[in-house]
């Protein structure tokens, strides 16, 4: 006889050493039973996180979804609050796993699960759900009044600058501290926290990940005002109800002064602090005030990304005979210039210049940029026809997934069976009436309770139809939408509405890459999908467009002519137009950047016996840059 599959789950509240021990024990005792019953264990789920709620219970996830494979008959677990601690989470869990025709067995009790427990069973869960509130009360509290006596204090991870003693008092890091004093006085002599960011690496600090200081952190260093001895707590909290940390309003905060050493001055701390406010106050053209990041006054901020170094591209802005023309550059670039020697130029800047630092990528002009996305919408039709089957397939495929996942027809077809079982049922219990077999008492009795069961099915039966309806109308939104498209929506949109479509353009020498969110194309949010439904990679879409908005062009000659080279040099009698073939471009092109070559006294053609060859001149063709 086979045996039957058994996976267990286990679980802890908290990730504390004492509990890890129970963990352990308890999974040792899962296995002993798995033994014991004789079933053969597939797989175990086990994870140190609290029961009130599903959200990052990763184990629990992959649980829940393997429910509705076949891969287990049993899962095996100690009591019912080692699986849920959360009353809907519960029954839900016990929905999925009935359906599926799987078993519950708590060896706790040495027990399965039937129906015939789920009253006592939602009791527990009810019981469960309120203990864990009560435990989040006493806990917020015990926490506050930690808070309020100011004896102890919590330094996080990202708390530099001091280190614990064993005795609890805090005491400074001497070398975290002179990088504490360096971005402060940074801040208070008006550099960025960017720039602040390139001055630190180039002083040797780092994180104690032995990673760059990132400019995120510098700020939060610069708005901590624990650096001045001040310990601000209380500022957020936990709501149990929610599952989610709120911010608390100022007038509940706990403040202490002057309770751990101070590693600056209170005047320092208010001059880099308003060199903040300074920076993230300036005024754009129209008079709005851009505060932290950009917040997108033009439509490509924050959308373009550099292809070579990854960094992204910011909009500048330079006078011309003929007026003001607007450029984006890449970041690396703004900062550190040119990585090649032969494309640099002198250039006075905050931090230092380093050989391996800087981008060569091309400069972009902004009314160009716009026309190449016009030119995604216009005159690019046969790219797009062949991206809008693509676009539109792919969320319709999401969505008939999301459907999928809500089984309103088989529930429905459920409800229909038991709605007739009942009625049969009823006709029984006349019938028994009728030949005396019951009393009238007891007719009444039960044919209530039939009645009542026929209601809350009748009413679920309601729901589900409203419901199927609904995905219905979405199906003739879906449609509807392919219609639309198919009638030219996509090609007469306006280059405003694409940008919103467009998750990023990567912009190579060569080159840009439009990557569409599939979703944002068709009009539909994230809501509208369900989470199981696909990667978020998935819902991209990568559009090529030749690189036609450089307005410089150096950096693409000097890439032309090294991929020339680079063909030479695998073979010296490849002709010009074999060349331009492997690269596809116009064949005037390659003969114009072989004149630049020789000119250069980079190469040299030899014919000797009628059969010509290119010579490359100079050992500076470079394949590790």
């Amino acid at each position: 006889m086979e045996k039957l599959r058994a996976v267990i789950y286990n679980r802890c509240s908290t990730e504390e050493e004492s509990q890890k021990d129970a963990l352990i024990k308890q999974v040792q005792e899962s296995k002993s039973c798995v033994a014991e019953q004789g079933w053969l264990l597939v797989d175990t789920y086990v994870e140190a996180k609290s029961g009130t709620t599903v959200k990052g219970r990763n184990e629990y996830s992959r649980l829940f979804q393997d429910l509705e494979r076949d891969r287990f008959d049993i899962i095996v677990i100690k009591s019912q609050d080692r699986l849920m601690r959360n009353t809907k989470d519960w029954y839900l869990f016990l929905d999925r796993m009935q359906r599926n025709r799987k078993r519950l067995y708590m060896y706790l009790d040495h027990k399965f699960y039937t129906p015939d427990d789920a009253l006592i069973t939602g009791i527990k869960a009810i019981l469960a759900e309120e203990y864990s509130r009560e435990l989040s009360k006493k806990i917020n509290n015990a926490h506050r009044s930690r808070q309020k006596e100011g004896k102890h204090f919590v330094l996080t991870n990202q708390t530099y600058g001091y280190r614990k003693l064993p005795d609890k008092s805090i005491q400074i890091d001497e070398r975290e501290a002179e990088m504490i004093k360096m971005i402060y006085e940074l801040s208070a002599n008006g550099y960025g926290t960017h720039c602040s960011a390139e001055i630190l690496c180039r002083n040797g600090y780092r994180n104690r990940n032995g990673r760059m200081i990132s400019p995120s952190l510098i700020r939060n260093i610069i708005r901590n005002p624990i650096y001045k001895g001040t310990v601000v707590q209380n500022r957020r909290h936990y709501d149990f109800e929610s599952k989610r940390v709120y911010k608390n309003p100022e007038n509940e905060w706990i403040i202490h002064e002057n309770v751990i050493p101070a590693i600056i001055d209170e005047d320092l701390f208010e001059r880099a602090n308003q060199g903040l406010d300074m920076r993230r106050q300036e005024k754009n053209r129209s008079g709005v005030s851009v505060r932290g990041r950009n917040t997108g006054k033009y439509g490509l901020t924050g959308k373009l990304v550099c292809g070579l170094c990854g960094s992204p591209f910011y909009r500048t802005v330079r006078q011309t005979k003929s007026g003001k023309v607007a450029e984006w550059k890449c970041c690396s670039y703004l900062r550190n210039g040119r990585r090649k020697r032969q494309l640099r130029r002198d250039q006075i800047r905050k931090a230092g210049k380093e050989e391996e630092t800087g981008c060569d990528n091309v400069h972009l002009d902004e009314k160009k940029l716009y026309d190449a996305v016009g030119q995604l919408c216009r005159k690019n039709g046969q790219n797009l026809e062949l991206q809008k089957d693509s676009l539109l397939e792919k969320t319709i495929s999401l969505l008939r997934d999301a459907l999928k996942e809500n089984g309103a027809q088989a529930k429905r077809e459920a409800l229909k069976t038991s709605l007739a079982r009942l009625s049969r049922q009823k006709e029984f219990l006349l019938e028994k009436l009728l030949d005396s077999t019951i009393s009238d008492a007891d007719y009444k009795t039960k044919n209530q309770e039939l009645e009542t069961r026929i209601r809350q099915l009748d009413e679920e039966r309601k729901t589900l139809e409203d419901k199927i309806l609904q995905d219905t109308e979405l199906e003739y939104r879906i449609e509807a939408i392919r219609t639309k498209l198919e009638g030219g929506v996509i090609e007469q949109a306006k280059i405003a509405g694409l940008l919103g479509n467009i998750r990023k353009i990567e912009v190579f020498p060569e080159r840009l890459e439009f990557c569409l969110d599939s979703r944002a194309a068709v009009g539909l949010s994230e809501e509208s999908v369900s989470s199981g439904a696909g990667k978020e990679t998935d819902y991209l879409t990568v559009i090529h467009m030749p690189q036609t908005c450089s307005t410089s062009h150096q950096p693409v000659r000097e890439g032309q002519k090294l991929r020339i080279l680079e063909f030479m040099k695998q073979k010296p009698e490849i002709t010009a137009k074999e060349i331009a073939n492997g690269m596809d471009v116009e064949l005037s092109l390659i003969h114009r950047r072989i004149r630049e070559l020789k000119a250069e006294g980079k190469i040299r053609y030899s014919s000797p016996n009628g059969r010509g060859k290119w010579i490359i001149m100079t050992d500076f063709l470079d394949f590790s840059d």
